[in-house]
């Protein structure tokens, strides 16, 4: 009886083995298997000449090595550099759509450019491997009345003078003419009129936008309400805008372009009590009043110039300013009258015409930026001032740094809930900016000088301006600094509109949720009809460690493995 149990219990151990060895083989088929269509899904996922020319036919596309790709590939910082997939100029909405259908289904990013001016390189990609849509060729303008429909295509400079030389109409955007009308609007777009008429998109009243899925749709305040919210503040990673339609105003009567000189600021204390008169007296002063704290260091100080415009009579301004003047022994360098808009423009712009042919020249720099929204105290000024004089003035690099005053009608004649813009209620929006010399490699300690500049004045920075977009932010600090609140309905949109992160760029909004969105829903098959571009499903796979494994390398592994046990299972199923 003992011995019959024995052998009961031995036929078991033998039947258990067997099982799990026939277990292990069948498991480790089923993992090669895997692994071998993981392998075919990351070759396929290899987008090469051919998968793009086969869905972009009939379109204008520049591919690395191409004779041109080298010049339409470089960036406005060239500090940065990035190689596209392809760059596509299309000139039609149809051709846009073509085009994000075709990185959509290729699962490759899609970026718009527009006058490629992104501090961190974004209308490129912000990586290499993006597909972009160059909107250069789109340049049409028409004027309906007041309202102005501007292609993404052009630039300030020529929005100016077309609006100018059709009515001696205008708009408050920035002075750089070379800056696209694209991301310039979608951030907020800062000009010397803006106290006056608030920022560039908040003369926006619609905007043509193609959407992830390849359709384009009209929206406003009543049509696709959430995603014209979104496009004003955020747009470039909800779609690409095609055109904007802006309301535009009666220009200026009479303007005033002034620059007024400091004595050079050689201690750390001058400097803090000079910006302390600047804030104070800004904090104030009528809206019709743009005044600007500029300033850049040598060896032997800081120098400052108070610029800026003032809408109004000369004589009005010299009366307005005079007793700031006086306590900054000051005096006023320039302080011109103009009648003609785009000259103001052009002063404005230190001379620049506002001619926009040809990209500008590339500039190798770092930049940062800081909004405040109150008057700074002044052990932040006096430990910024120290910093400025003792450090940043000696350091091997150009640098320059500007406090525009914002307020006016930016924050008293928009709802701060008319826009997905953070920063309505902004005092001063600062810009350091670090440059090489000679556009020779940016230096070592380039970028801690211009960081220090900032936390030297603010350690904990809570808010930046986006158009002056920093890549060195982490995804918290971008994401709080650039949209604040706003940051959870943005993704609940993004979420509505571009489930599958087609417009995809290192700072764009992420995909988070729909139930956050508070919005109505998109055009039927947006939310579906785009395959997945956005670094989940297929295109993770390439970035596991075993994916290199094909069923003909894994299969004589797992049967080494079964051989190196087989005498051991022959012994256990012996009949003898």
């Amino acid at each position: 009886m003992f011995g019959s149990s024995l052998q009961t219990k031995s036929n078991r151990s033998q039947f258990f083995t067997f099982a799990s060895l026939l277990l292990l083989f069948f498991s480790s088929h089923s993992y090669c298997l895997a692994l071998e269509s993981r392998s075919r899904i990351r070759i396929n996922n290899v987008v090469s000449r051919q998968n793009v020319d086969s869905c972009l036919t009939g379109l204008n596309v520049t591919y690395p090595g191409d004779p041109s790709f080298q010049s339409l590939s470089q960036t406005f910082n060239a500090r940065l550099s990035y190689t596209p997939a392809a760059i596509v100029l299309p000139s039609s909405v149809q051709d846009i759509g073509k085009v994000v259908t075709c990185g959509a289904s290729l699962n490759l990013p899609v970026v718009s450019r527009s006058g490629g001016h992104s501090y961190a390189g974004y209308g490129l990609g912000g990586v290499d491997g993006a597909l972009v849509v160059d909107l250069s060729s789109m340049k049409q303008i028409t004027l309906n009345g007041d309202n102005a429909v501007v292609q993404t295509g052009n630039r300030l400079g020529e929005v100016a003078t077309y609006l100018w030389e059709n009515g001696h109409r205008a708009l408050p955007h920035g002075t750089c003419p070379k800056v696209g009308t694209g991301g310039h609007t979608s951030y907020g777009g800062y000009g010397p009129y803006s106290r006056m008429a608030g920022l560039l998109m908040d003369r926006v009243v619609g905007a043509e936008v193609v959407l992830a899925n390849g359709t384009s749709v009209t929206t406003s305040e009543s049509s696709y309400p959430d995603l014209f919210w979104a496009l004003k503040g955020a747009g470039p990673s909800f779609g690409i805008v095609t055109s904007w339609t802006y309301s535009t105003l009666a220009a200026p009567a009479t303007s005033v372009f002034f620059s007024i000189s400091i004595p050079q600021y050689k201690t750390g204390d001058a400097f803090a009590a000079g910006f302390a008169q600047y804030q104070t007296f800004v904090h104030t002063a009528p809206k019709e009043l743009a005044m600007a704290f500029s300033f850049g260091g040598n060896s032997q100080g800081i120098n400052v110039q108070l610029i800026g415009n003032y809408f109004g009579s000369k004589s009005d301004f010299t009366t307005l300013v005079n007793g700031l003047v006086q306590d900054l022994n000051a005096s006023i360098d320039t302080a011109d009258e103009y009648t003609d808009w785009t000259k103001i423009l052009v002063a404005n712009g230190y001379g620049e015409q506002l001619v926009t042919a040809g990209p500008s020249p590339p500039n190798t720099f770092f930049a940062k930026s800081l909004v405040t929204f109150d008057l700074l105290d002044d052990t932040s000024l006096k430990r910024w001032g120290d910093y400025l004089v003792n450090t940043a003035a000696k350091a091997d690099i150009n640098w320059f740094a500007q406090a525009d005053l914002y307020g006016g009608a930016i924050s008293t004649d928009f709802d701060a809930s008319s826009a997905s813009f953070a920063h309505r209620d902004a005092f001063l929006v600062f810009q350091f900016y670090g440059s090489s010399n000679n556009n020779a490699p940016y230096p070592s300690d380039g970028i801690d000088v211009i960081n220090k500049m900032l936390t030297s004045l603010s350690p904990n920075p809570t808010a930046a301006y986006p158009n002056y977009i920093d890549p060195t932010l982490s995804d918290s600090e971008w994401q709080s600094q650039y949209f604040g609140n706003n940051m959870a309905r943005l993704s609940g949109i993004k979420a509505l509109y571009d489930p599958n992160n087609v417009f995809k760029f290192p700072q764009s909004i992420p995909v988070g949720s729909v139930d956050n969105a508070t919005a109505t829903a998109p055009p039927t098959g947006s939310r579906t009809s785009t395959p997945n571009p956005s670094g989940t499903g297929s295109s993770d796979v390439s970035s596991s460690p075993n994916s290199s494994e094909k069923l003909g390398i894994c299969l004589p592994k797992v049967m080494v493995a079964l051989l190196a046990l087989l005498p051991f299972c022959l012994d256990t199923f012996s009949p003898v």
